[in-house]
């Protein structure tokens, strides 16, 4: 068995966090090392880097980002 079955196609609240906390201690240990990997963001990536800069993190009901980018959109 894998250690990654409990994941499962649908994210659970607390899956987000684990993401969420992988990505910040890449980050620090990125910042604190000679490590640049110089690798573009992603669509999904941007488009969180963008809410973020704007400051208009809200509350997302929608599922992809296809839903969300048509939410967007109106």
């Amino acid at each position: 068995m894998s250690k990654f079955s409990s994941w499962s196609n649908k994210i659970n609240v607390e899956q987000p966090i684990k993401v969420a906390q992988w990505h910040l201690k890449q980050t620090r240990l990125h910042n604190v090392s000679d490590h640049t990997c110089g690798c573009p963001a992603n669509k999904h990536d941007q488009r969180a880097i963008s809410v973020v800069e704007a400051g208009l993190i809200v509350e997302e009901k929608a599922c992809t980002l296809a839903a969300k980018e048509a939410r967007a959109e109106t």
